[in-house]
């Protein structure tokens, strides 16, 4: 049985920091970190997928555990623990969750097994995949998605990943729109599901690395790209004897 219990975060922030999907890719993950606090996030939450794909699954993990950042559960890193099926994986990702779960020490492996399946903080919901049963992995691709999604979350905010594809659906009394500006202005009159995109494996044809910031006091959101070192996260992939189409894939951000 997977724990549902969601977990509560306290506390007053400025502006909060929101990532998801590193898959291991290390490189990407230091350049994120370093980039966001420049930016002067007070709060920073990962929205699962910490493993999977890249070649430094530890070392992800590891920098996790240090600044204690609070981190959702993924399918791949669920998945690597064999708490959710990963038959509908495709090879190469499934020949890379059989080699996370070896590579990963018991220290890491029993940290991603007690991360839960969302997050309530600051009156905001994250979520790995989907506000609507988070354990069964949904994706939200069309509007249609989106609005199922709204009517199983009361929060201002929801907060996901997974599909790699960052995107804002702002909902003003049931009528969505999706706001593609670099900043977004917040409305008072708006509910809003945010997906913040991958840090490392971006799936939008852009290879660089995606999260956003959400400033409380000046009322925006904003999403971020940041180049990384994308040969050295290749050659952690290679060096591992991954498929090697998961290294190509990084440098055309697909």
């Amino acid at each position: 049985m997977i724990d549902k219990t969601m977990h509560i975060i306290e506390g007053t922030p400025r502006r909060i920091g929101v990532f998801s999907d590193i898959h291991g890719n290390l490189h990407a993950l230091e350049s994120v970190l370093e980039q966001m606090t420049s930016l002067g996030a007070d709060v920073m939450i990962c929205c699962g997928d910490v493993v999977g794909y890249g070649g430094n699954p530890n070392e992800c993990v590891n920098i996790l555990r240090e600044r204690q950042i609070s981190t959702i559960a993924g399918n791949h890193d669920f998945a690597a623990l064999d708490l959710t099926d990963s038959g509908t994986f495709n090879p190469a990702a499934l020949r890379a969750i059989i080699w996370t779960q070896e590579a990963l020490t018991p220290e890491n492996a029993r940290w991603l097994r007690e991360r839960p399946l969302d997050i309530e903080a600051f009156g905001m919901l994250f979520v790995h995949a989907s506000p609507l049963n988070p354990h069964e992995w949904s994706y939200i691709i069309t509007m249609g998605d989106a609005r199922e999604s709204f009517r199983h979350f009361t929060h201002r905010f929801c907060f996901i990943g997974h599909s790699h594809m960052p995107f804002v659906v702002e909902n003003e009394n049931g009528r969505l729109n999706g706001p593609c500006t670099p900043v977004i202005q917040i409305k008072k009159s708006c509910r809003y599901i945010v997906n913040v995109g991958s840090v490392g494996q971006p799936r939008d044809r852009n290879p660089d690395s995606c999260f956003t910031i959400l400033d409380l006091d000046a009322g925006s959101l904003q999403f971020h790209r940041v180049k990384y070192d994308l040969d050295g996260a290749q050659k952690e992939i290679r060096l591992q004897g991954l498929p090697p189409e998961l290294a190509d894939r990084l440098a055309h951000g697909r």
